[in-house]
């Protein structure tokens, strides 16, 4: 159950922050470190799908930087296709996009522990499962999960404990 982490490469050192809590609390990581202008689009595609499709969840770490950011969306829309957990980052003052609020929004060291909870109890209750070769009505099993997932987190985040 990896979580994939989405960043801007400007905002590398919030997102390494984040990648390296996760991993103390012993959560599997991909925390892409390609470098972009050395890659072809092609490359940088399939690389992005194929990772995100091997993580259950995706935290985009976003900041007034991403705006501008096309792979950010990108990876965002990727995990929705596929219904992974998807999770924002606020870091810095920025407005997030209105698209965004459908997930749950951290912007606190204590909104990433409620992720991390949140992260475990999924494990603990065997909720999550990998999209491979999945029936139709498992399919239908796993969205409704992730849409639990969503809403008990966002709730936990509102109420602040």
């Amino acid at each position: 159950m990896p979580v994939f982490i989405s960043y801007r490469h400007m905002d590398r050192m919030q997102a390494m922050a984040i990648n390296s809590r996760l991993k103390q609390a012993n959560i599997k990581t991909y925390l892409d470190v390609l470098d972009p202008e050395s890659q072809t689009t092609d490359d940088i595609t399939g690389v992005i799908t194929r990772n995100i499709t091997e993580c259950t969840h995706l935290l985009a770490v976003v900041s007034e930087r991403t705006a501008s950011s096309w792979w950010v969306p990108f990876e965002i829309g990727e995990a929705t296709i596929s219904n992974r957990r998807i999770c924002s980052f606020k870091t810095g003052p920025a407005e997030l996009p209105l698209y965004l609020d459908k997930w749950p929004k951290l912007s606190t060291d204590k909104d990433l522990d409620f992720f991390i909870d949140a992260y475990r109890e999924e494990v603990t209750n065997k909720r999550s499962v990998m999209l491979d070769s999945m029936s139709e009505s498992m399919k239908g099993t796993y969205k409704r999960n992730a849409e639990q997932f969503h809403d008990q987190l966002k709730g936990r985040i509102r109420r602040g404990f």
